[in-house]
């Protein structure tokens, strides 16, 4: 299962693009409060971080208590869904390849670099740079 939760005082709409991830791939959204790191990482066996930094909004993984993909989100947009909607995320080949295999992620091709469908026929698409600079497939 996946947990998806955001900094301690997270912003409204960064709770609700949480929110719209832990649908996405059907885990659960925590409301964080003061529940540590080292306790968030135990809870589940994948978990999705986001939080405000100096740098910007930050989407952090951690798979098996492990570190797993650490990026900064350069862009965002959020839009009415049209079509069906799809489960799971979407990722730019760079960003799967940095989430690794034990995130499942189907292909994007749209020119972001992640994606899903949240509820109330809204989807989500991030552009996403790691932490060391811009994301390009060479770099995986």
């Amino acid at each position: 299962m996946t947990l998806v939760t955001t900094s301690r005082k997270a912003a409204p709409d960064l709770r609700a693009l949480a929110r719209g991830l832990a649908f996405a791939v059907e885990g659960r959204y925590l409301a964080r409060g003061k529940t540590g790191l080292r306790d968030l990482v135990t809870m589940d066996t994948t978990l999705f971080l986001f939080s405000y930094e100096l740098d910007g909004l930050q989407l952090r993984s951690y798979v098996d208590e492990k570190p797993a993909a650490s990026f900064r989100v350069t862009a965002r947009e959020e839009r009415h869904r049209e079509g069906p909607i799809v489960r799971g995320v979407l990722a730019s080949d760079a960003v799967r390849d940095a989430l690794g295999p034990r995130i499942e992620t189907a292909p994007l091709d749209d020119g972001w670099d992640l994606g899903f469908d949240g509820h109330q026929r809204l989807q989500y698409r991030l552009r996403l740079a790691s932490a060391g600079g811009e994301l390009d497939a060479d770099d995986a």
